[in-house]
């Protein structure tokens, strides 16, 4: 077996954009939604990157008002005050996911990019609606999770499973899990008809858009799920099921009752009929992750191949804001929006919502 400094262990840099009339002009977004939307405004704030925060809105006009005036930016009465400023290029929507999609319609509808978030939709049917509206209108629609093309350490699995020596997949086993004190808010977080499965939907949700599909095609789904002591009237521990149409099997766990000090671990193990590949997160405990990265391990019977070691912020679920900004500038090459993979991810997502709602196994059309 290889000794660690004899194992290849490459770094990955950002992505970089070419050379272009747009590459020196960051992309200006306004934020809705104040409530997780606010700490996203504040990374943003706290670098000099390719986008910037032009302007905050939220139905709380005083909680928007309150953000706008710590980052010094303009506040918006309501998101047709948005939609009607011409020198708005961009919206980063972070409101709840139920809706989400007739809200993108509008936003590209009239003439703006969309930054979004997972989970993207529950209704795959809106999804789909969404993106054609994007496509129509020649807006970029881009989301953190499954992003427009793959981070580092996807791209990594993808390319070790795309050589075919690895052979098929047997099965997929992703966890992560947190410390979570959470109360009862009346959000839409306890709510099990909007917040389905509960860590599965909040957590699990980048496992199921990003690394289930490495598998196979999923065709059936189980969800269990408990609530062990959180004070929301929704799960805190949960865990899904998979079954795919060449025989391969997946579960997901998440979970907000585990106290061990490594929270959002994110570990993924992919069995294949000649061997088998790990990746986990190296978190620097920052509240910002900013300096996070991913591991992906590729391993052989009896010795590890190859590790991959990203970049900050080059991983799966990562908001990648250089893709973005090259997209809306027209750079060449760059993905635009990826309507196929974000709605196969809303279909397995509706399955899962379904099954937590039943207690049975659910079936994808």
């Amino acid at each position: 077996m290889k000794s660690l400094s004899e194992i290849r262990d490459a770094a990955a840099a950002p992505l970089s954009a070419p050379r272009h009339p747009g590459a020196s002009c960051p992309v200006g977004l306004v934020i809705l939604g104040a409530n997780f939307g606010a700490k996203i405004a504040r990374q943003l704030a706290e670098t000099a990157g390719p986008v910037r925060v032009a302007g905050v809105c939220d139905l709380d006009q005083a909680k928007a008002a309150a953000l706008a005036g710590e980052l010094r930016v303009k506040a918006f009465s309501g998101l047709d005050a948005v939609l009607a400023d011409e020198t708005v290029e961009a919206v980063g929507l972070f409101t709840g996911p139920i809706g989400r999609g007739r809200l993108i319609e509008r936003i590209v509808g009239a003439g703006k990019h969309v930054m979004t978030t997972k989970p993207f939709e529950l209704d795959p049917e809106a999804a789909q609606r969404a993106f054609e509206a994007a496509e129509r209108a020649d807006r970029v629609l881009h989301l953190n999770s499954p992003a427009p093309s793959p981070a580092r350490d996807l791209a990594a699995i993808r390319g070790w499973l795309g050589d075919g020596t690895l052979g098929r997949p047997v099965s997929m086993q992703a966890r992560t899990w947190a410390d979570y004190r959470e109360r009862a808010d009346g959000s839409w977080l306890d709510d099990p008809l909007r917040c389905p499965g509960g860590p599965l939907f909040r957590l699990g949700v980048y496992f199921l858009n990003d690394f289930a599909p490495l598998a196979g095609v999923p065709t059936e789904v189980l969800v269990q799920h408990s609530r062990v002591r959180t004070g929301r009237p929704t799960a805190d521990n949960a865990q899904i099921s998979i079954r795919y149409d060449n025989g391969a099997l997946g579960t997901v766990f998440a979970s907000f009752c585990v106290g061990d000090g490594e929270p959002y671990r994110d570990e993924v193990f992919l069995a294949c009929e000649h061997g088998s590949v790990r990746r986990w997160m190296l978190r620097t405990g920052s509240v910002d992750m900013h300096e996070d990265r991913a591991v992906v391990e590729l391993h052989r019977p009896g010795k590890v191949v190859e590790r991959v070691t990203t970049a900050p912020g080059d991983y799966a679920g990562w908001y990648r804001w250089d893709a973005f900004h090259a997209a809306v500038r027209g750079f060449p090459g760059v993905v635009r929006r990826d309507g196929h993979a974000t709605v196969a991810g809303v279909r397995l997502l509706a399955a899962m919502a379904r099954s937590a709602a039943s207690g049975k196994i659910e079936y994808l059309g």
